[in-house]
């Protein structure tokens, strides 16, 4: 067993274990201790079962996931039932009637208007014809009546005016009356026989016509100067066209208007009653040809919601793109329902694996408070960067005056690695339990502890680790390491730095690897502490490390603070270097302070 020391003050060369106590005796411990340190070797001894912190320690816990995913349930479904209104092919069937019979009506209004418009424009035109005639007629006749009668009116042959005035009345039944006036204005000659010949009239000789009554009948008045050798100027003839006949035909025109208008309208309507049907039993066809997929999607999707993960949607010809697409990708998103459950399920088995191991680690692990025995104080916690970490560490009474502790760091994260480290720490705690207490020292058991790992490993995991066996009563501690950082050591008293450096390969890569054991000297007011990788190597966000540098400058900073109290501030100050970066590895900081009574 090698005996290199340290530059902590050098330790008495010890005898072999098995000669450190006569037979048959015990050393007697320092008065100071007596009744104390036995009590509490063993407590920490009987200490079984604890619970891992990670709380308010200076650095983010992990949180572990205590609510298991269970698998997707279908739970109780929606009443669709009770959803009111109307179904898609009745909405397609009313929309489509309403939009049928807007465009109908619209046109039907529109038609109407036009015809309405065509025959009131050619009634205008007719109207006209007719009035155009009638003038041309009502002027010829007076115009040739002006001509023949030129010669009786200069003779004063009255009476023959008048007769000629009565046949033309005769002749025309359109004619209702015609008058004669001299130069003076006189009537000469009328075909009314109740008309009193000779009354004076303002008429203008001139050619004109105007609209006027005659016995109530509305009439053309047509004049046309008389020129009949008069030094007085010219007479004037007067023919009243009757208006009658022009405004039954206008009547009549305007009714075969109306009735074609009429006509018009139902046939449009008749023909838009006939559109609306067959757009009814298209719309009815072609909604039913859409709706009915739809109704299958529809009943396919509650299929799956009720959890039958095997419910598929057809094929739906004549449906159009939009359906098939939806039938294509609901088919799709139920295949990745099945695959994501499955995986949920696994999941779930998972986090009840990882729960387990779980549970058991932070059986194995102490707990977060701090124990004294006799000078010693001891505080050590795990924080890890998963759900169940690599990193352990161990705390036990040996005998009545030795403590054992241990710590170690398993390569990788997450389940099976947490798995090897609780075997690791099982292992150890077995290792103190295969051999006389007075044969255990720190060579023996991190041998142990690199068989038992090997074994359970395979190769296939690693660990660094670091042990430690302390006589509270003396101080001497015989220690061992394999890739393990160095253990930090300051005094209070002096102020000054130490390590406890041992080397040895990594644990478990080997069943016949080889470790050897160093032995050191405790002053009073050293503290001790050793720690894993995860410490050293936090980063901050410039990516730089932690080092041994600045924990140094940690732990001489808070030395005055009691054991546990200085692990949560060295805790703390690594969370405050990598603020806003992410933990990459778990983290396990144990502190011894060895503090014994001055002597008397």
């Amino acid at each position: 067993m090698s005996r290199t020391n340290t530059r902590l003050d050098p330790a008495p060369d010890a005898p072999d274990a098995s000669s450190d106590v006569p037979t048959g005796s015990t050393p007697p411990p320092p008065p100071e201790y007596t009744g104390t340190h036995s009590r509490e070797l063993t407590a920490l001894r009987g200490e079984h079962t604890a619970t891992r912190m990670t709380g308010a320690v200076g650095l983010p816990a992990t949180e572990g996931t205590h609510t298991l995913i269970a698998p997707l349930e279908a739970g109780e479904l929606p009443n669709v039932a009770a959803i009111r209104g109307l179904r898609l092919d009745q909405l397609l069937l009313l929309t489509t009637g309403a939009m049928v019979i807007i465009i109908v009506g619209l046109l039907a209004a529109l038609s109407a208007k036009t015809t309405e418009s065509q025959l009131t424009e050619a009634s205008d035109r007719f109207t006209q014809r007719l009035q155009s005639q009638a003038r041309e007629l009502g002027q010829t006749v007076s115009h040739t009546l002006a001509l023949t009668s030129a010669t009786s009116l200069r003779d004063n042959n009255y009476a023959f005016l008048t007769e000629v005035a009565r046949s033309i009345i005769a002749d025309n039944r359109n004619i209702l009356r015609v008058q004669m006036f001299d130069a003076d204005s006189q009537l000469v000659a009328d075909s009314d026989p109740a008309a009193k010949l000779g009354s004076s009239g303002s008429r203008t000789a001139e050619r004109r016509w105007a609209s006027a009554f005659f016995n109530g009948q509305p009439v053309f008045e047509f004049q046309e100067p008389l020129d009949y050798g008069a030094q007085a100027g010219k007479g004037v003839v007067v023919i009243s066209y009757s208006l009658e006949e022009l405004q039954k035909q206008l009547h009549e025109l305007e009714e075969a208007n109306h009735a074609a208008v009429r006509a018009n309208t139902l046939r449009i309507v008749g023909l838009g009653l006939g559109f609306v049907v067959l757009a009814g039993v298209l719309a009815a066809y072609q909604s039913r040809r859409i709706t009915k997929p739809l109704g299958v999607l529809t009943h396919r999707v509650m299929q799956l919601a009720a959890g039958d993960l095997g419910a598929r949607a057809g094929t739906a010809p004549g449906a159009g793109r939009e359906v098939t697409t939806l039938g294509v990708v609901f088919n799709h998103m139920a295949e990745r329902i099945k695959v994501l459950l499955e995986d949920v399920r696994a999941k779930a088995q998972l986090e009840r694996e990882v729960s387990l191991a779980r549970t058991v680690q932070e059986t194995l692990l102490p707990g977060r408070e701090a124990v004294t025995v006799g000078p010693l104080r001891l505080a050590g916690l795990v924080v890890p960067a998963d759900a169940c970490g690599g990193d352990w560490w161990f705390r036990a009474a040996l005998d009545d005056r030795r403590v054992v502790i241990g710590i170690g760091d398993v390569t990788g994260h997450g389940l099976s690695t947490s798995l090897v480290a609780t075997s690791a720490t099982s292992g150890f705690a077995s290792a103190m339990t295969l051999r006389e207490p007075s044969q255990v020292h720190a060579q023996m058991l991190i041998t142990a502890l690199n068989v038992t790992l090997a074994n359970v490993g395979r190769g296939e995991h690693q660990m660094s680790s670091a042990l430690a066996v302390i006589d509270v009563y003396n101080g001497q501690i015989d220690y061992a390491a394999g890739g393990h950082p160095a253990a930090a050591v300051f005094n209070r008293t002096t102020g000054q730095m130490a390590s406890l450096p041992a080397r040895g390969p990594l644990l478990g890569a080997n069943v016949a690897s080889e470790f050897t054991s160093r032995q050191a000297q405790l002053r009073p007011g050293d503290i001790v502490v050793w720690y894993t990788d995860g410490l050293t190597e936090a980063r901050d966000g410039t990516n730089r490390l932690y080092g041994t540098q600045r924990l140094a400058a940690a732990l001489q900073a808070n030395a005055h603070l009691p054991a546990d109290a200085l692990r949560d501030a060295l805790l703390a100050d690594v969370r405050a270097y990598s603020a806003g970066q992410p933990q990459r590895d778990d983290i396990t900081v144990i502190v011894a302070e060895f503090s014994p009574a001055p002597s008397p």
